[in-house]
C-alpha cells in the first residue's frame, strides 16, 4: 500500500498543450474572462500576456472582452458573454492548424494569410464552420449564425448536425447531384446550406437553426453606432493590415 501511494504522489503530471499565443487585451474585472485547459473544468482569471495553448476555452462575462494573439501574428478576439473554445489547434511562425469554436457569443478574427497548403484557419458555431485564407471577419452565434466579412473572403459551410436537420426535411425527390466547391454569393437569396458557399468582402450571412440562410450587404451606416465593430475595426487598423 505505501509502495503504490508513493508511486501515486510521484507520477508526473499530463505535459501541456503547446503554446499557441498569448492574451494581447483584456477588458473587465477580475473573474470576468477566465480561462480553463483542455479537460479541466476549473476556471481561472485571465491575465494580460498569459499563455494560449491548444485546447484552451475562453469564457467572458457581461461589458468584457478578451484578444487572444496567436504566435503567426493572427489575432482572435472574443467579445462580452461568448463561450470560445481553441480545441485542436497548432500555430508557429510558419504554419498554423487552428480548429476552433464559439458554442455562444460573438468573436472577431484577423487572420494572417495561410503560407501553405496543409494551414487552415477554421472556426465554427453549432450550425455553420468558417474556413478562411486570410482575411477580418465577425462571427455571432446564438440561435442564428451570423458573419460579416470585412477583408478578403470567408468559405461557409453546415456543421454535421445542420447537415442533419436539413436531410430530415422533406424534399422532393431527385437524381443524386455532385456536389461543387465553394462558390461566390453575388447577393441576397434563401435557401438551405447544404454546401460550401463563398462570402466576400462587404457581405454579411445569417444562418438559421433550419438551415436557411440570407446574404446581405453589411449596413456600414447601422454598424458606426456599434462600439464592438467599431473597436475592432480600430484594433485591425493598428495592426497595419
Amino acid at each position: 500500500m505505501i509502495a503504490a501511494l508513493a508511486f501515486t504522489v510521484a507520477a508526473p503530471h499530463p505535459p501541456l498543450a503547446p503554446v499557441i499565443g498569448n492574451v494581447s487585451f483584456l477588458l473587465g474585472g477580475p473573474s470576468d474572462v477566465t480561462v480553463a485547459l483542455e479537460g479541466d473544468a476549473k476556471w481561472l482569471p485571465a491575465k494580460l500576456k498569459m499563455d494560449v495553448r491548444s485546447g484552451d476555452r475562453v469564457q467572458t462575462k457581461t461589458e468584457s472582452r478578451c484578444e487572444v494573439k496567436l504566435r503567426d501574428g493572427s489575432v482572435v478576439r472574443i467579445g462580452e458573454k461568448t463561450l470560445f473554445d481553441f480545441a485542436k489547434s497548432t500555430v508557429s511562425g510558419s504554419s498554423k492548424s487552428v480548429n476552433a469554436s464559439v458554442k455562444q457569443g460573438k468573436i472577431w478574427a484577423n487572420v494572417t494569410k495561410l503560407k501553405t497548403g496543409s494551414d487552415k484557419f477554421e472556426i465554427k458555431s453549432p450550425t455553420a464552420v468558417c474556413a478562411i485564407r486570410g482575411t477580418a471577419y465577425r462571427m455571432d452565434a446564438d440561435s442564428t449564425t451570423r458573419v460579416g466579412v470585412y477583408q478578403g473572403n470567408v468559405d461557409v459551410g453546415p456543421t454535421d448536425s445542420l447537415r442533419n436537420v436539413i436531410q430530415q426535411q422533406p424534399r422532393p425527390p431527385g437524381p443524386p447531384q455532385q456536389v461543387p466547391g465553394p462558390t461566390q454569393v453575388p447577393g441576397p437569396y434563401q435557401v438551405s446550406l447544404e454546401q460550401w458557399v463563398r462570402l466576400v468582402q462587404g457581405n454579411q450571412l445569417e444562418v438559421r437553426r433550419d438551415g436557411r440562410y440570407a446574404v446581405t450587404p453589411i449596413n456600414n451606416v447601422a454598424e458606426q453606432n456599434v462600439d464592438w465593430i467599431q473597436w475592432n475595426l480600430q484594433r485591425d487598423r493598428l495592426l497595419g493590415r
